[in-house]
């Protein structure tokens, strides 16, 4: 297992590594919530750092609540900013709403028109033929241009599915990837520019011709599973839960985020810390009773006519047993011969 720290990785048999890795989380986890949530008059700039980013990688959120990518470019290109900035105009995605100055509708006649504005479409580089030429993928749509205003008539049964029908032209995808409403051109000490971005594709961006398809990095957990693996994923929930601790300033050994991921993906997806993942699926009757929602566990245990072996640490420190952990781990027997020589001495 490789690690970010100079640290030795050895572990002595019988260590209780899940115990020591929850506290070196638990413990700097405490600190985070006073730098977050206790500092008067910050509260509302709060983002998914610290403390909020670990629960949201622990929970297993099928969504971050701020989704984000850095976006490598190939060698050839990485430092011609005329270059990178073609790219990023393929990549950031531009809506109808985005290049609208007004609009009118009329759902009678169900009829939309759009005024666009030129200096948003002159700083996105497109014109209004080619707006209109978006709009007319619209199934059931007829469209006209005129200067700067296009008028859309949509056919549909009723004013409902009218009124619906324009909110969905104003939503309209006409250029980008779709999910990145934002991105930006930054360049490193080196002069090489990438792109990071609001909004997390990954399978949209690697189609990009100039994007280096082995160097996008997204924080979503859930999606570089889909596009890259399970093994991908595991790595990702190490780094970040290394990471957010790291840019908090706190020095924790990456063996103990490196265990909590192998421990959410060892099954080949990706579960969460919690009753709903892998608390609440331990093969003990016990662990599973000891986390929450004990009298559903019981229950359910003495309806189906579970047992339990008492293989694990929690169920054994319930029913007061020595726990396999430590020097719990040796059994010592000995010879009756020895055992009556010993007795003879006595």
């Amino acid at each position: 297992m490789a690690g970010k720290d100079k640290v030795s990785l050895n572990v002595a048999p019988g260590e209780a590594v899940g115990v020591v890795a929850a506290q070196s989380i638990g413990e700097p986890g405490t600190q985070m919530i006073l730098r977050s949530f206790h500092a008067a008059g910050i509260s509302s700039l709060i983002t998914t750092k610290g403390l909020p980013r670990i629960i949201e990688i622990v929970d297993a959120r099928k969504r971050p609540k701020f989704p984000m990518m850095y976006v490598t470019l190939q060698s050839s290109i990485a430092k011609k900013y005329e270059n990178v900035r073609a790219v990023w105009r393929e990549i950031e995605e531009v809506k109808v709403s985005s290049v609208l100055k007004s609009f009118s509708e009329d759902l009678r006649a169900q009829t939309m028109t759009l005024e666009l504005d030129k200096e948003k479409l002159t700083s996105y580089e497109i014109t209004p033929r080619f707006v209109a030429s978006r709009l007319e993928k619209i199934p059931g749509a007829s469209v006209s241009q005129d200067e700067n205003a296009i008028k859309v008539k949509i056919k549909r049964e009723d004013m409902k599915s009218t009124r619906t029908a324009f909110v969905d032209v104003r939503d309209a995808s006409i250029k980008g990837v779709p999910g990145i409403p934002k991105a930006l051109v930054q360049q490193e000490a080196d002069g090489r520019f990438y792109i990071t971005t609001a909004g997390s594709n990954i399978a949209g961006v690697m189609e990009i011709e100039g994007v280096d398809k082995t160097h996008v990095y997204s924080n979503d957990i859930f999606e570089v599973m889909r596009v890259y693996g399970i093994e991908a994923a595991r790595n990702l929930i190490a780094h970040e839960l290394y990471d957010t601790m790291s840019d908090e300033g706190f020095t924790v050994s990456f063996r103990h985020p490196s265990l909590v991921a192998d421990t959410m993906t060892h099954v080949g997806t990706i579960k969460s810390i919690g009753r709903h993942g892998v608390a609440g699926e331990k093969e003990s009757v016990f662990a599973r009773a000891a986390y929450e929602e004990t009298v559903k566990h019981f229950t359910n245990a003495g309806v189906f006519g579970e047992k339990d072996m008492l293989r694990g640490v929690a169920e054994n420190i319930l029913i007061g047993k020595q726990i396999s952990v430590g020097t719990g781990m040796v059994k010592l027997a000995i010879k009756k011969d020895d055992l009556k020589n010993v007795k003879a001495k006595e």
